[in-house]
């Protein structure tokens, strides 16, 4: 299978290729700095997401397409500038759909965050006073904005509403849980939302879903 990965170079990105050529994937992924992923035996081209043209290019021979973007800031601080267009997420993924179209492609998989969307309303007090009054808002807006284009299309997505991100190692993939049902737990390894996704489009399961993921509680 060929799978095009939106945000290859990012954190998350990154263990969705490695799980993905491990399992013998082939992938295709649009980089600015193509440098960033010249250790690995994929498919580059150079450009954005946000241009249709590149997208077009990009996705040529391909079976699916994960988007994993986020609406980037210059450092981790909730306050910094914004590194990224505040629509890079939804207009990408509106690219995509364009181009999927043109070429019959039907599986899109997107890694979402929990308070967007519809999860706004029942997101905790602390996490929506953090999100307004910082620059996470443009993200939180975008991934709900992506969330309606696909619920709104006709493609086989699945959209998948992460809690805080983490880099350590978890062994084992994320557990899935129904929307507006508690989460196993409050965080998420980015190796197993890799292995979760392309778990998910292996088997063609959570077909025009939308589910909350995160690790299993330790025990």
């Amino acid at each position: 299978m060929k799978i095009l990965l939106l945000g290859a170079t990012g954190r998350t990105g990154i263990q969705f290729v490695q799980e993905a050529l491990k399992r013998g994937h082939t992938v295709s992924a649009i980089a600015r700095n193509p440098e960033k992923l010249k250790n690995f035996k994929i498919d580059i081209t150079e450009g954005s997401p946000y241009d249709l043209k590149t997208m077009e290019k990009a996705i040529y021979g391909c079976d699916a397409v994960i988007n994993t973007l986020n609406v980037s800031r210059k450092s981790d601080n909730p306050w910094a500038s914004l590194a990224a267009p505040k629509d890079l997420i939804s207009k990408s993924a509106s690219n995509a759909l364009i181009a999927m179209e043109k070429r019959g492609i039907k599986r899109f998989v997107a890694m979402s965050t929990i308070g967007a969307g519809r999860s706004w309303k029942k997101s905790p007090g602390i996490l929506k006073f953090m999100v307004s009054a910082s620059n996470l808002k443009f993200a939180f807006r975008d991934h709900g904005r992506q969330e309606g284009i696909l619920e709104n299309s006709s493609v086989d997505y699945t959209i998948c509403r992460a809690p805080m991100l983490s880099n350590k190692k978890y062994d084992g993939s994320a557990v899935a849980t129904a929307e507006g049902v508690k989460l196993a737990s409050r965080g998420l390894s980015r190796n197993s939302a890799a292995e979760f996704f392309i778990d998910i489009i292996e088997k063609n399961t959570h077909i025009r879903e939308t589910i909350s993921i995160s690790d299993k509680p330790a025990t």
